[in-house]
């Protein structure tokens, strides 16, 4: 069973957005999700999250049909971190944390044993832990990321999804959200991430999904989907691709002209 399957999905708004793409993204594997701006990753985001409906096609869940879920089932199968949301509340990073039980909830229940263990171990996961006091207007951007991948994790789901996590950060803070987010995978969780960094993708993605103008070019590992030729079919950039000097997953380098 893969963690999620798309079939013949057509979506647009006053122009196509995505053409009949079908895709299937494996469970327990760490997927990027890569392409120019405008290519459709957001939108693939929106669709499993259901903020946006497709015009037809088929989307699975774990073999369950998306649209059959309800919201409450659903959060029980995905978590899904949004884009930057520019988190200035004074709610405590425990709060946000707890917020992420809610599917395990009753409505007016109390938090229980269940719901305390389950936001202790995301804290300490994420290295939020001497942070769950502090309102989150105190945090610094990539703390603020690691808060909001908490509270995904408090959810307790298989598939972990996240849009452009790395914006805004500087290296060393992509670096280190990008360690975690292996380090969740190797431990079975499904994560599945847009990025932009085509190199750091290739760094720590099991898997490539390379879209342009809402279609999928191709799937499959770095080595085989990052060649020259399709980044600059993708980008429309010249480039040169070589081996990582040390853990020889193909790396990008631009070229300045365009012959």
């Amino acid at each position: 069973m893969n963690a999620i399957e798309i079939s013949n999905l057509n979506f647009s708004f006053d122009k196509p957005v995505l053409n009949n793409i079908s895709l299937q993204l494996r469970l327990g594997a760490f997927t990027g999700i890569l392409g120019p701006n405008g290519a459709g990753k957001s939108t693939i985001v929106k669709i499993l999250s259901r903020w946006f409906k497709p015009q037809n096609g088929t989307v699975r869940i774990k073999g369950q049909s998306l649209p059959q879920l309800s919201q409450r089932q659903l959060a029980r199968l995905l978590a899904v971190v949004e884009q930057d949301t520019h988190l200035n509340s004074d709610i405590s990073v425990r709060e946000l944390v707890a917020l992420g039980r809610l599917p395990h909830q009753s409505f007016f229940a109390e938090e229980n044993g269940q719901d305390r263990k389950a936001i202790e171990n995301a804290l300490q996961t994420t290295g939020m832990t001497a942070f769950a006091s502090r309102p989150l207007s105190s945090l610094s951007g990539g703390e603020k990321q690691r808060a909001r991948i908490a509270a995904a994790l408090a959810q307790q789901t298989e598939i972990l999804i996240l849009d452009e996590p790395t914006t805004h950060l500087d290296i060393k803070h992509q670096l280190e959200l990008l360690r975690l987010l292996k380090a969740l995978a190797e431990g079975g969780l499904t994560v599945i991430t847009v990025l932009h960094d085509i190199n750091l993708a290739a760094l720590f993605c099991d898997d490539i999904v390379l879209l342009s103008s809402g279609n999928i070019v191709m799937t499959g590992a770095p080595q085989n989907v990052l060649t020259s030729e399709q980044i600059e079919a993708v980008y429309d950039c010249k480039v040169t691709v070589y081996p990582h000097p040390v853990y020889q997953v193909p790396q990008i380098a631009l070229l300045k002209g365009t012959s």
